[in-house]
């Protein structure tokens, strides 16, 4: 699979081959939030149910 764009996972740095996951911050005062690319292998390890 070729993805258009090719981001990088933010925890282990490592481009994803395949689509992971996308993590959101909290929002801040502003109401901002972050946003976190992450690979499938990095997903697994935050163990979230």
């Amino acid at each position: 699979m070729e993805m258009a764009i090719k981001p990088t996972c933010d925890i282990c740095g490592k481009e994803l081959k395949e689509f992971g996951a996308l993590l959101f911050s909290p929002p801040n005062k502003n109401s901002e939030v972050k946003k976190f690319h992450l690979c499938k292998s990095c997903y697994k390890k935050l163990n979230l149910k």
